[in-house]
């Protein structure tokens, strides 16, 4: 994996920089913004993170996720914008003007449907996580990973892999976590906050979830529906949600899950996960 030198070059040549991702941010993405900041603080670079939607409570533990910016108090413009784990410029939702406004504007994916939207585009569709090519971007810059760093980017790396289980998990996904452990990062720590920490109101609003799955196809598809009334009732947010269709993907037969989550304003934001013989990106 290499990184394309017009990339570092242009995170060199920028005095301010905008780290953003997409709206309703997972594991890889709040990982990747929060050690690419970290990182190029280091080199002396201001840094802002500007998020559309607020990190995860279940992710609060890793170092910088207080410092995060909501949209509306980003003040550009900005000589660069990292655009990171997010396949079009409008998934960044809220954050959209801010990007668009800034000098240079760079996109760092690993998503297969990326657009290619951005000035400076690095999509690799080989890498298991956008923190992946964080940690390159951060190694070709020269930047020594401390336990901050490192404990971000694994973070991330086990999130997107299914903690290593996932099809997408390489030998050099193994590589790089090697590294950051060697770096400092704590993987039962990590895993502890991640799996193995859950608010109440997040497990019985799972249990009802997968209570009322619906199959199609001879079992083929699980369709898991999350209603803005069920995360009210249990009192927890859609982020809280995220990993719910996970247990969807997992019922043995299943080959695609589908989860329909209804936002406040009665959209509906529809997330797909398969296992390997459809493609769903």
């Amino acid at each position: 994996m290499k990184v394309p030198q017009e990339l570092l070059d242009a995170i060199s040549g920028a005095t301010s920089v905008l780290v953003t991702t997409h709206v309703v941010p997972d594991g890889d993405a709040i990982g990747s913004v929060l050690a690419m900041k970290l990182s190029l603080e280091k080199i002396g670079k201001t840094v802002c993170i500007g998020l559309s939607d607020p990190v995860p409570d279940f992710l609060m533990f890793l170092p910088g996720s207080d410092s995060t910016c909501a949209a509306a108090c980003v003040e550009g413009p900005f000589d660069l914008a990292l655009v990171l784990d997010c396949g079009s410029a409008d998934r960044v939702g809220r954050c959209e003007e801010a990007v668009k406004s800034s000098r240079i504007v760079a996109n760092v994916d690993h998503h297969a449907t990326n657009t290619h939207f951005a000035d400076i585009n690095w999509v690799d569709t080989e890498a298991a996580a956008t923190v992946e090519m964080v940690a390159t971007i951060i190694r070709g810059l020269g930047v020594e990973y401390n336990a901050d760093i490192a404990t971000c980017l694994f973070a991330g790396l086990s999130t997107d892999t299914g903690s290593f289980r996932y099809s997408n998990t390489s030998a050099n996904t193994f590589r790089v976590a090697a590294e950051l452990v060697d770096a400092g990062a704590r993987p039962w720590e990590i895993a502890q906050s991640i799996y193995d920490t859950k608010p109440y109101g997040s497990l019985s609003a799972l249990a009802e979830a997968i209570l009322g799955i619906e199959f199609y196809c001879g079992g083929l598809i699980a369709s898991m529906s999350i209603s803005a009334e069920l995360m009210a009732h249990h009192d927890i947010t859609e982020g809280e949600t995220e990993g719910f269709i996970g247990y969807a993907r997992s019922i043995e037969g299943v080959e695609i899950a589908v989860a329909l989550r209804e936002l406040d304003d009665g959209n509906i934001r529809i997330g797909f996960r398969s296992k390997e013989k459809v493609d769903v990106a």
